[in-house]
């Protein structure tokens, strides 16, 4: 979608001035100019357009200047404007979420994969969160999933994800043909960075890495292998980083060779016993977090954040650490690095899926992403709200009335 220049210059006022009242509800309209250096003018021409489109409502009267005077009416998003769908899906299991603009969770679900191929679990994912936003009543904004693999999330492609068999399968137009609704796809780690970076918004967090693993309990339809899969997140300057071919985060440990076959060199069968043997799931660990050390030395990151259920006991996992693999403790001493445990909430994929979506409805976009298929200005988001119905090819749908 092409825009000019003052389209754009709008399109990033208007998301400096939503991404602080989302950051800070309750704000003013003079704390806005005054935070932003824009003149009120620009302000208030901005928030009468966001009010007029049921994007943010007037509150309550905040409180008065100490030397007296009109108290200022504070803003606040809404959070019936619309919701967003977040999707986490694994060869054997699914998980799914549906929240609203300011980020509040409305549901939450998760089940077996269906036995069909990848695109009918897309539909059958779809049929399942279009029933929860119906409940809702909300518009739906955007669905966004998560995936393991290599992604092309500009583009909305699935480069590569084993897991699925899956080879430059072109999510964007799946949905395109299908569902009137904006879809975004994204590396399940880089969603978790997504989730943390919405989380910590109203702090300067800094950089940090996301590790994320999930048990695989094997799955004869797509031919994946019982252990632990794992993943990196990158948050780098503010932003979600991806690499030069979208492969950032896509984990080698150091024992991988060029003829291994997943994501160490470590003996299958070992692997295989990882999620229920205590003597394999201790070598598997060591392993990790042993190849974690360059990289927390190259990157220098702020904070590591651990997400998923083989992280569960802290613990265990520490007291393994100082025992087997004490050069992972000495290197995050080192450079002052933080080690925060965030493993009990199984659906942070799809929640960072779906927190995605926000991320870039707030954020400023780059000249450079205006061209990409996942690009959007508040215009598309205002225009989806007001839809009516997602058709989908065969008429079923779900109204937003």
């Amino acid at each position: 979608m092409r825009i000019n220049n003052n389209n754009f210059q709008k399109n990033a006022n208007t998301s400096l001035v939503a991404q602080l009242i989302w950051k800070s509800p309750g704000i003013s309209r003079v704390d806005i100019a005054r935070e932003l250096s824009l003149y009120r003018s620009t302000v208030t021409n901005i928030i009468s357009s966001l009010i007029d489109n049921d994007i943010v409502y007037e509150g309550e009267e905040g409180s008065g200047m100490s030397r007296g005077g009109r108290k200022p009416i504070i803003l606040r998003l809404n959070e019936k404007f619309g919701c967003v769908v977040g999707f986490d899906i694994q060869p054997s299991h699914y998980r799914a979420v549906i929240v609203d603009i300011t980020g509040a969770l409305l549901f939450e679900e998760k089940g077996a994969i269906p036995k069909v191929d990848f695109e009918g679990i897309l539909t059958f994912l779809m049929d399942l969160a279009l029933k929860g936003v119906e409940s809702t009543g909300l518009p739906l904004l955007a669905v966004c999933v998560g995936v393991p693999g290599i992604v092309n999330s500009e583009n909305g492609i699935i480069e590569y994800a084993e897991p699925f068999n899956l080879r430059h399968f072109d999510l964007h137009s799946f949905f395109a043909s299908r569902y009137a609704v904006p879809v975004f796809v994204e590396n399940d780690a880089n969603c978790t960075a997504w989730l943390e970076m919405t989380i910590n918004r109203t702090i300067k967090l800094g950089d940090f890495i996301c590790l994320l693993a999930d048990y695989h309990e094997g799955n004869y339809q797509f031919g994946d292998r019982s252990g632990i899969g794992v993943g990196i997140g990158l948050s780098i300057g503010g932003k979600v980083y991806h690499g030069s071919h979208s492969s950032a985060g896509e984990f080698c440990s150091l024992s991988w060779r060029g003829d291994s076959i997943g994501q160490t060199g470590l003996d299958e069968a070992l692997l295989i016993r990882s999620a229920y043997d205590e003597e394999a799931w201790r070598v598997w660990m060591v392993d990790l977090f042993s190849s974690m050390v360059p990289v927390v030395s190259v990157m220098d990151p702020r904070v590591i954040f651990i997400h998923g259920k083989p992280f569960s006991d802290e613990k265990k996992i520490l007291s393994l650490l100082e025992a087997d693999c004490p050069q992972f403790l000495a290197i995050l001493k080192k450079i002052k690095c933080k080690l925060i445990f965030d493993a009990q909430d199984e659906s942070v994929v799809a929640k960072g899926a779906a927190m995605m979506y926000l991320q870039k409805l707030f954020a400023v976009p780059e000249l450079s992403e205006i061209e990409s298929r996942s690009h959007f200005d508040w215009d598309d988001v205002i225009d989806q709200a007001n839809r009516k119905k997602i058709y989908t090819k065969n008429g079923l749908g779900v109204g937003n009335e």
